[in-house]
């Protein structure tokens, strides 16, 4: 039976510099003429189908598939060339690397995340923290993050996974809520855009400011 470790990207993993928002406004002007489409629109915890679904309701623009595969690509297109003018501004969040090692003697790391699983590949490339996970469940695999933990499963089961335990670690109340719709325990961390208050009141099983200063004590909590 293994533990499986689910890690979210954005906010926990790495923070981008506004890499995805920047390529996803110049996605949607490209394709369809609208500019800044995204700025009033909260990303935190959202899956990348989601997030486009709304800013075609903010242009009062009818959502098509196509028209959703369209953005979709335009806007991996955008990333890449937004990750690279934003680089200076990315950031691997503290503690991170030790903690992906430690997670990993004690089983399986894999990605949960909102991010289309080609974007994911692009951030954590960018980052240089893309050799560390080769599987995961993305945006693309549910219509909202809540489905994300089961398609996790499914994805373990069909790589010969016996799954005891998953631990969802994110920042975010949608991380918590994704990890309670999933049977999953939820570690939260406060290195995104979320303030403390906020978080605890999701009640998470684990609640640390960052994976530096509570290193030990996630350990601790997953040696119990």
């Amino acid at each position: 039976m293994s533990v499986v470790f689910a890690w979210d990207i954005d906010g926990t993993i790495l923070k981008s510099g506004g890499a995805g928002r920047s390529a996803l406004d110049r996605a949607f002007a490209d394709c369809f003429g609208v500019s800044g489409v995204f700025g009033s629109v909260d990303f935190r915890g959202r899956t990348d189908p989601g997030l486009i679904r709304e800013a075609f309701e903010i242009a009062a623009r009818p959502f098509s598939e196509e028209e959703g595969e369209q953005l979709k690509q335009a806007y991996l297109k955008f990333l890449q060339e937004e990750l690279v003018s934003k680089s200076d501004l990315m950031q691997i969040c503290p503690g991170v690397e030790a903690a992906i090692q430690a997670t990993g003697e004690r089983g399986v790391n894999t990605l949960l995340t909102g991010n289309w699983a080609e974007g994911a590949r692009q951030k954590l490339a960018a980052a240089g923290m893309d050799h560390h996970f080769s599987w995961g469940a993305f945006g693309g695999d549910g219509p909202d993050r809540n489905a994300l933990v089961p398609a996790l499963r499914r994805k373990a089961q069909q790589r010969g996974l016996s799954v005891d335990k998953v631990v969802v670690i994110g920042d975010t109340p949608a991380d918590v809520a994704c990890a309670r719709a999933g049977d999953a325990v939820a570690v939260i961390v406060q290195t995104g855009w979320c303030g403390r208050e906020e978080l605890q009141a999701t009640h998470p099983d684990l609640l640390l400011v960052d994976l530096h200063q509570g290193l030990g004590e996630l350990l601790s909590f997953l040696d119990a």
